[in-house]
């Protein structure tokens, strides 16, 4: 008999307590991961992960690797499709060790369980009690406490770049801050690429060839067919890419009725200004102002803020000038040309520490419902 939440360790993993929801409404159990990194030979692939145990406590990491035994695209409740790696790992739930169960591995930051128990991991002769909690014996995260400390591997980003101007400095800048930390950045011509769609799967190409996996995304991209840039960016979102501006929020930015409802609601006028009041441009890189022309003052560089923040974008210029007496949005640019700010080199060091930062430590999103997959 178990409840509708269990305490259950991995210890294939070194993972000796996590609080787990039982879930059969799921097919296949689900792990927290984050900095999920592959290696070995494409005959035997293996994944790196870290795992964050105990909620709330980002602090307390245990550091893993598993054989790959599959990657599937996976629809959670809420809608959501994610292409996740699956890996076999042993369970022991109460007193009993009942083997290998399989798991996919998907960024669980916000949810209060760790780990989701779905029905393939229940073996025959279980029972699920949906009003009880911890019918078999608790654990500890103080266990935790008792195992040696880990330090996080360094990890090597590929990096996808969607260009509508490949040889634009701004890009040719990212692209060599980015190889200087180590990572691999290719630039992506938003004219070579097309995006293919089956039944049961969709392909990104360039040039007619497959593109294959990317760690990351960054979209500077303008012009082209409509909504070809937020499309490149979804399938890569899709096929794992962390992105610093969401496919969403690009076509959010270009519907204008979608734009005007998503600043109203956050208390932002439209973008009008008057048409002799000095106006600046404002660099938002991850919430904050990281740039701005001229002098810009606090409460503009608030406002450009408040305005990345509606949208959800992770790298906006914003122009702000004046209306009736007060600050006001004009221009709003998703691809802004860094060289048009000063230290532009600094600025594409920030951008490129904003990714791995979101890589190894994806940020907090809306929570989903509990009953994903």
């Amino acid at each position: 008999m178990v409840g509708w939440e269990e305490w259950l360790a991995l210890p294939d993993l070194g993972l000796p307590a996590i609080r787990a929801k039982i879930d059969t409404g799921a097919k296949t159990s689900a792990l927290h991961a984050f900095a999920i990194d592959t290696f070995g030979p494409a005959s035997a692939p293996m994944v790196r992960f870290g795992v964050h145990p105990i909620p709330g406590r980002e602090d307390i990491a245990r550091y893993c690797t598993a054989p790959i035994v599959d990657r599937r695209e996976v629809t959670s409740s809420n809608g959501d499709r994610e292409f996740r790696f699956v890996i076999r790992t042993r369970l022991v739930l109460g007193c009993r060790d009942w083997g290998e169960i399989e798991a996919t591995l998907t960024n669980r930051e916000s949810m209060a369980y760790r780990m989701l128990l779905g029905r393939q991991a229940l073996r025959d002769g279980v029972l699920v009690d949906p009003s009880a909690s911890f019918v078999q014996p608790k654990l500890s995260h103080r266990l935790y406490a008792d195992l040696p400390k880990q330090i996080a591997p360094s990890r090597r980003l590929r990096i996808a770049l969607v260009a509508s101007k490949p040889a634009r400095r701004s890009n040719v800048l990212l692209k060599s801050e980015a190889e200087a930390r180590g990572h691999t950045l290719d630039i992506l011509p938003l004219g070579a690429l097309s995006l293919d769609y089956t039944a049961k799967a969709s392909h990104l190409l360039n040039g007619g060839a497959i593109v294959g996996h990317f760690d990351a995304v960054i979209a500077r991209a303008s012009g082209g067919p409509a909504g070809l840039a937020a499309a490149v960016v979804r399938h890569l979102q899709r096929t794992g890419a962390v992105a610093l501006n969401h496919a969403d929020a690009l076509d959010r930015l270009h519907n204008p009725y979608m734009l005007a409802e998503a600043l109203q609601r956050n208390g932002i006028a439209g973008t009008r200004l008057e048409v002799d009041a000095p106006r600046r441009r404002i660099l938002v890189i991850l919430g904050e102002a990281a740039a701005a022309e001229d002098k810009a003052g606090i409460a503009a560089k608030r406002l450009a803020e408040r305005v990345a923040a509606a949208l959800g974008l992770g790298i906006v210029a914003v122009e702000v000038g004046r209306r009736d007496g007060q600050p006001a949005i004009g221009a709003i640019d998703a691809n802004p040309p860094l060289t048009g700010f000063n230290r532009a080199t600094a600025l594409a060091r920030t951008i490129i520490t904003a990714l791995e930062t979101r890589v190894r430590m994806p940020a907090v999103v809306p929570a989903a419902s509990e009953a994903d997959a």
